[in-house]
């Protein structure tokens, strides 16, 4: 093929059948463009012998545009606010930004259609949507050479982690709860293995210790995943005489208000109640709930932008934290 020659944009432009702006924007790598067009002329130019004013960066060769979200394949997952916000705030940075999402649903423990985009270089990065305590979904993107992030915690120091300030806002909020001299508190929670269930137990415990005391552990109910557990659990807390229940999220708050209801029990009089998350799932209940509020959306672009600052070898963050609103309603009242 010879030496590489140098040529002009206009020379590329008219060779290729395209605008010099798009000729420019597909070898600066910036700009909305689609993936197809880039790739036809990086392709071209690397096939041909081409050579630009400008040397071609390697690394803008093998960019294709595409970040895959990978989140849990639960049934009905989408109806969780946290992951519809999140994935729309994802969305908009990555349009801002001139990249397409890839959208991936996995099994707990599933890789094969993860790898498949891996292995055909479809994707420049990956978000993780949920973490667990024992994760093999980041132990095998830790071992490949392509950047990902995860939203919330992971237990490696060396994956970078976007995530909402949950240890100190459940521990914040509890506080508040014991600074008013509510001693007896019970906790309901979710699936033990999620990352997000062990950060807000810290928080709560964390709570305690701050003003030296401990929690009572048999008021503490986990893995109540479905919701006879969940009823379960908060007719067995009534029946223990606790002050106040602090639910790990707004769906488990919403199923004790169900419960309550069905056997008279009274929301702020007979016992109070708090949500560690807040959504519009919580809007229309009676009494207001008593909540933290995390902004999803928000969330989801700080994931975004710094994924393609690591994608574009620029400055990135290797823990970043969201703040928070505790939204003080009628349930503690």
């Amino acid at each position: 093929m010879g030496d590489k020659k140098r040529v002009t944009i206009a020379e590329l432009a008219q060779e290729l059948g395209y605008s010099k702006s798009t000729i420019s924007r597909a070898l600066s790598g910036k700009g909305r463009l689609s993936s197809e067009t880039r790739e036809n002329i990086l392709r071209y130019c690397e096939m041909s012998g081409y050579r630009s004013k400008t040397t071609l960066d390697k690394k803008w060769m093998t960019r294709n545009y595409n970040i895959t979200v990978v989140m849990p394949s639960e049934q009905e997952i989408l109806e969780i606010p946290f992951f519809y916000n999140c994935i729309m705030g994802i969305c908009n940075a990555a349009q801002e930004k001139g990249y397409h999402i890839i959208l991936l649903s996995l099994r707990v423990g599933e890789l094969q259609p993860l790898k498949s985009i891996l292995t055909q270089g479809k994707t420049d990065g990956v978000i993780l949507m949920r973490t667990w305590v024992t994760d093999v979904t980041i132990e095998y993107l830790s071992a490949q050479s392509i950047p990902f992030i995860v939203l919330g915690n992971s237990q490696d120091s060396t994956v970078q982690c976007v995530d909402h300030d949950t240890v100190r806002a459940c521990k914040e909020m509890t506080s508040y709860l014991i600074g008013r001299g509510i001693n007896r508190i019970a906790l309901i929670g979710g699936n033990i293995e999620h990352t997000v269930t062990q950060k807000r137990l810290a928080g709560f415990r964390d709570s305690f210790t701050l003003f030296g005391k401990k929690p009572i552990e048999k008021l503490i109910y986990l893995n109540c995943n479905i919701k006879e557990t969940v009823y379960n659990a908060a007719e067995k807390v009534i029946n223990s005489n606790a002050e106040c229940i602090v639910c790990m999220d707004d769906k488990i708050c919403c199923q004790v208000l169900e419960k309550f209801q069905a056997i008279q029990v009274s929301v702020p009089k007979d016992i109070k109640l708090v949500s560690f998350y807040d959504s519009y799932f919580l809007e229309h209940c009676k009494p207001a709930v008593t909540s933290l509020r995390f902004d999803e959306a928000n969330l989801g672009i700080i994931a975004c932008e710094e994924l393609i600052g690591r994608i574009e070898q620029r400055t990135y963050s290797s823990r970043v934290y969201t703040g928070y609103k505790v939204m003080l309603r009628a349930s503690t009242r």
